[in-house]
């Protein structure tokens, strides 16, 4: 079975979009659906794996101009990977290294030296740590109910609180949760997001 990576083109949105959700509905990868296709400011990497002329998976990278723009680590600018994934059906494939390889070639084009990739789904994860990627970090995030004098800080300005979405370390995690009510029920349930690093 033949793979071709190539580069995104205006032509795939629909298809696109149509991967991008089926992914998306068995990962716990990201926070939010989203209804277009994501448009990038800064230079990006735009690529999709394709298999007897369809889309199968894909993965788009945003790059800092400067260091410390949205990366966690501030030495270098570096590369945020923002979607990458492939369809169930196609695992075992090597879809998901032929990405990252040619990821880490078009970084290198653009002149740059590394990329992160952070997730919140343990398959994730365990793949990221079976390729030999650094962990480079880890924090929560978490949904919980506002505390009530913030809750009343924001009626003051007419806005009601439904949950705030929140971040903390792990060693900070065991007293979050015994001073704040977390939000437990799926989809709004805790993960523990840990980030890697490809440097090249």
């Amino acid at each position: 079975m033949k793979i071709e990576i190539r580069e995104y083109r205006p032509e795939d949105e629909a298809e696109w979009m149509r991967v991008h959700a089926i992914i998306m509905s068995i990962s716990h990868a990201w926070n939010y659906t989203i209804q277009q296709r994501p448009v990038y400011e800064r230079p990006s990497t735009q690529l999709v794996a394709i298999i007897e002329g369809k889309i199968v998976g894909l993965t788009d990278v945003e790059y800092e101009i400067e260091a410390g723009q949205f990366c966690f680590l501030k030495d270098s600018p570096g590369g945020y990977v923002l979607e990458f994934g492939r369809l169930p059906e196609y695992a075992r494939l090597g879809i998901g290294k032929l990405l990252i390889d040619a990821t880490v070639e078009d970084a290198k084009k653009k002149d740059y030296l590394r990329l992160e990739y952070w997730s919140q789904d343990r398959r994730a994860q365990r793949y990221y740590a079976r390729l030999g990627m650094k962990e480079i970090g880890r924090h929560y995030r978490f949904r919980m109910k506002p505390p009530q004098e913030i809750e009343g800080i924001m009626r003051q300005d007419y806005v009601g609180v439904e949950y705030l979405y929140c971040a903390c370390l792990p060693e900070e995690w065991p007293l979050v949760k015994q001073k704040f009510q977390i939000l437990e029920k799926h989809p709004l349930e805790p993960h523990l997001c840990i980030g890697y690093e490809i440097r090249f």
